[in-house]
Parts: structure tokens; sequence; C-alpha cells
């Protein structure tokens, strides 16, 4: 029997979200290896589908904002386990859910705690001497912290340039003409800052954040 030559070039349809989850695992396995570039096409891929419906979920832009942040930070901390995961961007909407989920139980153990406060003030007798050592965990407020800390830290006009680039909105030819400086100059010295700042991160917290995670971090 002879099959029908198919001259026409027609191809059989692929199925668009199968075709998605490869290439999202694809990028795993490469954000796994450490690879920024990857965490970067992921990141900007799925933070825009993800606000919203985290947006949805907490009301505030901040929050939401911040949920997103302690997501991604998840995912480069978890990177090693990342080739495992059958389905990504299943795994970052669940990620994304638990982060919203734990917002709302920081909330309202936050409320208990300034009941707490309110009845120890009220009654000095029956105070709690831990209440002050109660610490969380490590998130991207800690990061925050850091950053900060890293950015004080620098000489003036490098943190000039980063903060009017990462914190401000300025552009790198709008920087340099306020600050009467080449762009080259802009690009260098946001480059030193990055790496400034990654230096201090890893001695203060053995933590390696890729350049772009310090920046949504930063506020971007």
């Amino acid at each position: 029997m002879t099959l029908p030559n198919n001259d026409t070039g027609f191809q059989p349809e692929k199925d668009p979200r199968a075709a998605s989850i490869t290439s999202d695992r694809l990028l795993f396995a490469r954000i796994a290896d450490s690879d920024e570039q990857a965490f970067g096409t992921i990141f900007d891929k799925y933070k825009a589908v993800l606000y919203p419906y985290i947006l949805d979920l907490v009301k505030t832009e901040a929050d939401a904002k911040e949920i997103i942040q302690e997501t991604f930070l998840k995912v480069w901390l978890k990177r090693a386990t990342l080739k495992e995961i059958e389905n990504p961007g299943g795994w970052l909407y669940t990620v994304a859910a638990n982060e919203a989920s734990l917002h709302f139980r920081k909330e309202a153990r936050y409320e208990k705690r300034l009941q707490k406060v309110a009845a120890n003030a009220a009654d000095p007798a029956g105070s709690d001497p831990n209440l002050a050592d109660i610490h969380e965990k490590f998130d991207t407020r800690e990061v925050k912290t850091l950053i900060a800390d890293a950015v004080k830290k620098m000489p003036l006009r490098r943190r000039q340039v980063f903060q009017m680039a990462r914190l401000e909105g300025y552009t790198r030819r709008e920087i340099a003409e306020t600050l009467g400086i080449s762009e080259n100059t802009v690009r260098n010295r946001l480059t030193e800052a990055t790496e400034f700042i990654q230096d201090y991160i890893t001695k203060n917290r053995s933590l390696y954040l890729p350049a772009l995670l310090i920046a949504v971090l930063a506020g971007i």
C-alpha cells in the first residue's frame, strides 16, 4: 500500500500548552544550574500573570508586589530542585498562592500580637518575657534590609546612580544628563553597585542572588 504524498507542507497542530510546559521545564533546568538569563526569562513571563492573580487575593498593591518578590526569591533559593518540577507554571501559581496564604497568617498573628501587647501594657505583671525574641523566618524583608544597608555604604556617586535608576525610575540617559556624566559611566556604576550589593549580601547571609533579583527586591 502506498501512502499519499503530502506535498502541502501541512504539519500537525502542536498543543501550545504542552509546548509551553516543555519550554518552561528547559528554563527551570537552566535555572537549577544558576543561569541568570533563564531566571530573567521566567520572571518576565510569569510576573505579569501572577501579579493580577495575587492582587485579587490580597487587594493591595504593596502586599501583592511583596508576595511576587517572595515567590521569585523562592524560585532562586530552591533552584537546585527545579529540574524535578513537571509543570513549572502550575508550581509557580502554587508557590504564589502559598505565599498569599502565609501573608494572611502573618497578618492574623500580627493582630494577635498587637492585642497581646495592649493587654500587657494594661497588666505589666502578665507580660511575656519572650515576646521581644520572636523572629520571623528569612524572607524578602531581610534581603531588602541588607540591600538598604549596602546602598548606604556605597560611595556617594555610585549610591546616587543606583538610587536614581533602581528606586526613582530614571533612565540611564536622564541620570547621565542630571549628574553630568556619560551613559557608559552610569552603566559601569550600576554594575559596580550591583556587584557591591551582591558581595554584601553574600558576606552577611551566605546567599547568592542574581542581579535581576537584587533589582526586583530593591523595588523595581
